[in-house]
């Protein structure tokens, strides 16, 4: 009887070791919708550092210790607000404490500095997206103009919901704006405002492994060439 409570507790231990890493050090997520499209994939196993910005209490996802705030283009991971229901969502970073922010006909300015949206005739990136949207829905741009921020956006061919739309954000302090790369399929900080810093729990830099549905197949399809690949900021 002693030996199988000795074994128990080595195995309790053994799982609140592994607990205890993932709250504050390192955790995995899996991108459920596409709003991050097409930097992330419906399906995508990405990892996220919680020490990116400091030291987080275990299993209370609370910093405790900061050495570092998110940058502009960091990926990263946070408990949604009250109308997201507070779920664990991932978005990226676009306003910094004190920057203003503008899109105007779906074009970002921040702080008087306009992005450089370049039309994409390559589209091999949009092929096995996950979901049931079609890529010929959308238009490809690569996105530029700003510190560590160049990455690839979608928007919509037609019924675009930033077309002919001028918004306006000035970020307050300790607050951030987070949008989704998916510019028309996003529920994000231009609707349900800013987000607290110490709300966010870390920072997503890598694909561990990516799955996508597989028609008339009850197993997952792997998409390969996503398998332990560096996350673009």
């Amino acid at each position: 009887m002693n030996k199988f409570f000795n074994e128990l507790r080595s195995i309790l231990l053994i799982i609140a070791a592994i607990f205890a890493f993932r709250s504050s050090v390192l955790n995995w997520y899996v991108i459920p919708s596409g709003s991050l499209l097409p930097t992330l994939k419906i399906g995508d196993h990405v990892v996220v550092n919680k020490l990116s910005y400091g030291i987080m209490l275990p299993f209370m996802e609370t910093r405790i210790f900061s050495w570092a705030q998110p940058q502009r283009g960091d990926i990263v991971v946070f408990e949604g607000p009250e109308s997201e229901n507070q779920l664990t969502l991932i978005k990226r970073v676009v306003g910094l404490p004190g920057d203003k922010v503008t899109f105007t006909n779906g074009i970002l300015t921040i702080n008087g500095v306009l992005a450089n949206q370049v039309l994409q005739t390559d589209r091999s990136i949009l092929e096995n997206m996950g979901g049931t949207e079609s890529a010929d829905s959308y238009d490809l741009y690569s996105e530029s103009g700003f510190s560590n921020f160049s990455h690839y956006i979608l928007k919509r061919k037609w019924n675009s919901v930033t077309d002919s739309q001028t918004q306006t954000w000035v970020v307050p302090d300790k607050k951030l704006l987070l949008v989704g790369d998916n510019r028309d399929n996003s529920a994000d900080g231009r609707f349900w405002g800013f987000m607290d810093q110490n709300r966010i729990y870390g920072r997503a830099f890598l694909i561990s492994y990516s799955t996508y549905d597989k028609k008339d197949s009850l197993l997952p399809g792997f998409r390969s060439d996503r398998w332990f690949k560096e996350i673009q900021n």
